[in-house]
């Protein structure tokens, strides 16, 4: 529950809720799992709406991304950038379809094994790929500014650590 320090928020009004109907829920638990929820809804969205403003999908410049940290030639399977962008094969293979249409990527098979497949960034995707980076964690700066290094450092080991108890 809320601090008495602090305003009432949308999470705390759904733990309340919940505490009415459903004694059986431990709130502390409620709460972290919304918590989690909204701050990560919050954080996509603002991300959505300045990477939207270059022109395309957001997951497009999750791929787009994921192709420009990997290093010359920037390049990488189908199945490594799922696994990166959290997608499944189908929001995959649309992925890229629309972003090979832009020409924003390739795609290649393998020289030596034709199962295995590339996807590479084009000049144009490279140079999308490095405003859109730029944009992004200018803003995560800003936001996530607010946090000292400890504070983040703290925040990091709870987080890896609840994505662990999830896997």
């Amino acid at each position: 529950m809320a601090k008495p320090t602090q305003s009432i928020d949308l999470v705390d009004e759904i733990v309340a809720a919940f505490g009415r109907e459903r004694a059986d829920v431990q709130p502390h638990l409620l709460e972290l799992a919304s918590r989690l929820i909204v701050v990560g809804r919050l954080l996509e969205g603002r991300g959505a709406r300045l990477i939207t403003a270059l022109g395309g999908h957001y997951t497009d410049y999750d791929v787009l991304g994921m192709l420009r940290t990997a290093g010359p030639p920037f390049e990488m399977t189908p199945a490594l950038l799922m696994r990166r962008v959290m997608l499944s094969s189908g929001a995959m293979t649309a992925c890229l379809k629309r972003m090979e249409r832009q020409d924003l990527v390739t795609r290649r098979t393998d020289e030596t094994d034709r199962r295995v497949k590339h996807v590479r960034l084009t000049p144009k995707g490279a140079a999308i790929a490095e405003e859109a980076l730029t944009r992004r964690y200018a803003d995560l700066e800003q936001v996530l500014g607010g946090l000292t290094r400890a504070e983040a450092d703290r925040l990091i080991g709870l987080l890896r650590k609840t994505g662990a108890l999830l896997s």
